[in-house]
């Protein structure tokens, strides 16, 4: 008896699983209390469109084969990163548009039930950006302002080691905020930067490939990088500036193309923030890759 309660001390508890949901994919993966990947993480498509309970046995079956080779004397729990809007508070996926059969689904709830383990479950942004905090690109930084730049536009504060989560767990939700005709995540995202090239030259093509064409010289593709900068300044000069990081790090499928916008932000920003913040934010490229989704979920069971 003494030999078990002695392995379930709080410091043995030292692995966690981490799931990233996503519109596109779904990703598993057992990390340690020091940020590092054991095994090989497991992946599948969402099948988002699908019948929920298709998704939900997918999901469980991830968890499963991470379960089936985790010692359970070390495991903490489960970490979840969904796309939302979530009930953080109950662990129920709102009306998301990623995820439109999963519709006001207490997701956290069956996971438990069905797993008997702790679960611990936030947005993916949320999760992803604090990954990044504990184990990535902001590792010993106070004050943390993440900001996913991919499908969409998300943020996230994290502060001395805690997601900021607000009062309706919505802190951060910044994409819907008004900007030009429409709202912020229109410009400053994969799909917006493939809605401005399209103004530009009337040909629709991935915000992956306007990349490709900027970095070959083609001007339209780098005023349309252009304006995709201008955006995320307007961006984060507002959250700079509520927030006053030390840190704002750029994760997301777009931010693989930061050399072609960054500079821009870079030389942009210092007239509409601070001159203190100005002077000492630093800004810089997520550091976890493709496994800062699970990474961050998992991160979320040690916070």
């Amino acid at each position: 008896m003494l030999s078990n309660i002695i392995a379930t001390k709080p410091e043995d508890l030292d692995l966690a699983i981490g799931l990233d949901i996503g519109g596109t994919k779904i990703k598993c993966g057992i990390v340690d209390i020091n940020g590092k990947i054991m095994g090989t993480p497991w992946e599948m498509p969402t099948n988002a469109r699908g019948p929920r309970e298709r998704i939900v046995t997918n999901i469980l079956e991830l968890v499963n084969q991470a379960l089936s080779v985790t010692p359970e004397n070390r495991l903490r729990g489960i970490g979840i990163g969904c796309t939302g809007p979530l009930d953080i508070n109950t662990g129920t996926i709102l009306e998301c548009n990623n995820l439109p059969t999963m519709h006001n689904y207490p997701l956290r709830h069956i996971i438990e039930l069905t797993t008997c383990k702790e679960v611990r479950m936030n947005n993916d942004a949320n999760a992803m950006m604090y990954g990044e905090a504990v184990w990535g690109a902001g590792r010993g930084h106070s004050t943390v302002l993440g900001i996913t730049l991919g499908t969409g536009c998300g943020c996230a504060i994290i502060n001395k080691g805690h997601i900021w989560n607000g009062y309706t767990g919505n802190a951060g939700e910044i994409w819907q905020s008004p900007y030009r005709n429409g709202i912020i995540e229109d410009y400053v995202s994969g799909p917006g930067i493939s809605n401005i090239y399209k103004t530009l030259t009337n040909k629709k093509i991935s915000a992956k490939e306007v990349s490709e064409r900027a970095r070959a010289g083609e001007d339209d593709a780098i005023e349309a990088f252009n304006r995709f900068a201008d955006g995320l300044v307007f961006a984060l000069a507002w959250t700079i500036n509520t927030v006053d990081p030390d840190v704002v790090i750029l994760g997301g499928s777009v931010a693989n193309a930061a050399d072609i916008f960054l500079p821009r932000v870079r030389s942009m920003l210092p007239r509409f923030i601070t001159n203190e913040a100005s002077e000492r934010v630093e800004i810089l490229q997520a550091s976890l890759g493709d496994d800062a989704g699970f990474m961050g979920a998992a991160a979320l069971m040690f916070e």
